[in-house]
């Protein structure tokens, strides 16, 4: 009699787990599958729990990780159903449609997708403009938007020179003694410094350890978030609370950090330290930003907001400065546009500043051509909380967008389609010139065809101190530094982390240039 009642426990446990994975996992995610399905949308198979997961990995055995996107868009086109493991996504490379989802008037229709505060919660909480909603979110923008704007940033200027200057120095050291270095590393490591620095100014430089816990901390705890992504451990709520799978790992990161903003707040409230700019940096414009109601922001939230520009703007700076090196080293005559402008705008040495950002054209044109073709974040989602509707005046036909409905724009295939870039396979720095008489871009296809900041009340905050900082530390490099890659390597574009990445760094020999 007891066996037979274990057998029925055991049973009734099976029977009550299949229910939840149908209930919770399976049956919402086919019926948006149907819906879209049933208003003539293509796309892959619905496979229930893993999607087109075993496809993905296929793809990046194949050294097309990122390109499988591009390639499902060619067969698919502008608009398709694809399975993120057992999530519908709905992937948008249609900048019409883009725009409906992406634009001011339907902001209140979507969110961040909760999946992704579940993946940063734990080292950059949740009161920040990453994954904040509604008036908090539009509140902290406000706020926040002056401090982000040129004429704020150029007083941080010195500290990315002199952080870009210092790296170099130690990188020709240690290239002389290696003979070869992995760039993508050491420009990670340079972009976490300048962007630590323009933070936290002299705390970065004397509360004990500082470097060892911000670097090892944010990298330790970023892999292990990575790993979790991959495993689909994070995207399930109850999975990511339980005490495996690194989760140890993140806690202890996590606290390390939250410490050292703490020690760090206090101490630039006490005037125990100061900023390392000759004006504000960012945790100044933290602590003076104030509302419509004169009141400033709580210290949980200027820790939370630190914390994000930290690690929302050093991976993704480091990735397009890889690639612009990429660029440069397979690219002779990128390179020497680049060099011939510098040695012009920069002679004998010179240190940029903030007179010298205007005229480095060619510069700036092969770094914004450089996110055109190697996003460093190559999608990014929203999640439906109002039903609606969207592309009623494309002309090519609406859709009716359920709640719970996620939307992929892929960024990567967005920026590689014929119809808004001509020659879209081609590095092409040209297209990126100003007009030397307005001093402005040339006109895009469409605002919604170039998305490597995403668009709307959403879009990046920081991609001023992102432009700023490239700009600076390409300009350096070309004007010190002689660099080649090694030859042999796998430069196919691989999702590492958070952003697409060369899948085996990107090893280069660098050496001293004569000025």
């Amino acid at each position: 009699m007891a066996l037979l009642y274990l057998i029925y426990i055991i049973f009734g446990c099976i029977l009550a787990l299949t229910a939840f994975v149908y209930l919770k996992l399976i049956y919402p995610q086919k019926r948006l599958y149907n819906i879209f399905q049933a208003q003539g949308i293509p796309g892959e198979p619905f496979i229930p729990l893993v999607g087109q997961l075993f496809d993905m990995m296929r793809a990046s055995k194949e050294n097309k990780g990122v390109e499988y996107f591009h390639e499902l868009s060619q067969k698919n086109g502008r608009r398709f159903l694809f399975g993120f493991g057992p999530l519908t996504r709905l992937v948008l490379l249609e900048a019409e449609l883009i725009a409906d989802v992406l634009g001011r008037s339907k902001a209140e229709n979507y969110r961040k997708p909760s999946d992704l505060i579940n993946i940063v919660k734990p080292i950059i909480g949740i009161h920040n403009l990453l994954v904040s909603e509604g008036e908090e979110h539009e509140r902290a923008r406000k706020m926040l938007n002056p401090a982000f704007h040129f004429v704020n940033l150029q007083s941080m200027i010195p500290i990315m020179s002199n952080e870009t200057i210092k790296a170099i120095d130690s990188l020709l050291l240690t290239s002389f003694s290696k003979n070869e270095i992995d760039f993508d590393n050491e420009l990670n490591a340079l972009t976490l410094s300048i962007i630590a620095s323009s933070a936290f100014g002299q705390s970065f430089e004397t509360i004990p350890h500082a470097k060892e816990i911000i670097c090892y901390s944010f990298n330790d705890v970023k892999d292990v978030i990575t790993y979790r992504s991959l495993h689909m451990i994070n995207q399930v709520k109850f999975l990511s609370e339980l005490p495996f799978w690194g989760k140890n790992i993140i806690d202890d990161g996590a606290k390390k950090l939250n410490e050292f903003v703490d020690q760090t707040i206090a101490d630039r409230r006490s005037r125990k330290s100061m900023s390392l700019c000759s004006g504000q940096d960012i945790l100044d414009l933290l602590l003076s930003a104030v509302d419509d109601k004169g009141e400033g922001f709580s210290d949980q939230q200027i820790k939370d907001e630190a914390l994000t520009f930290v690690l929302a703007g050093h991976e993704t700076t480091a990735t397009l400065m890889t690639w612009a090196f990429y660029i440069l080293m397979t690219h002779d005559d990128i390179l020497q546009a680049c060099r011939d402008e510098v040695d012009r705008v920069l002679p004998n040495g010179t240190i940029p500043n903030y007179e010298h950002m205007t005229n480095l054209q060619v510069i700036e044109a092969v770094i914004y051509e450089t996110l055109r073709l190697y996003p460093p974040a190559s999608f990014f989602v929203r999640e439906c909380t109002k039903k609606h509707v969207i592309g009623s005046n494309s002309g090519k036909g609406e859709i009716h967008i359920p709640v719970g409905a996620m939307i992929m724009v892929h960024t990567y295939a967005l920026h590689r389609r014929e119809e808004y870039w001509p020659q879209a396979l081609k590095f092409d720095y040209k297209r990126w010139i100003r007009d030397p008489v307005t001093g402005l871009k040339p006109k895009l296809a469409h605002s919604c065809a170039y998305l490597p900041f995403a668009s709307g009340p959403r879009n990046c905050i920081g991609q001023n101190f992102a432009i700023l900082e490239a700009k600076v530390m390409l300009a350096l490099f070309v004007q010190r530094c002689e660099f080649e890659l090694v030859p042999g390597q796998n430069y196919a574009p691989e999702i590492i982390g958070i952003t697409i990445k060369p899948k085996n760094g990107l090893l280069t020999r660098i050496k001293r240039r004569n000025l």
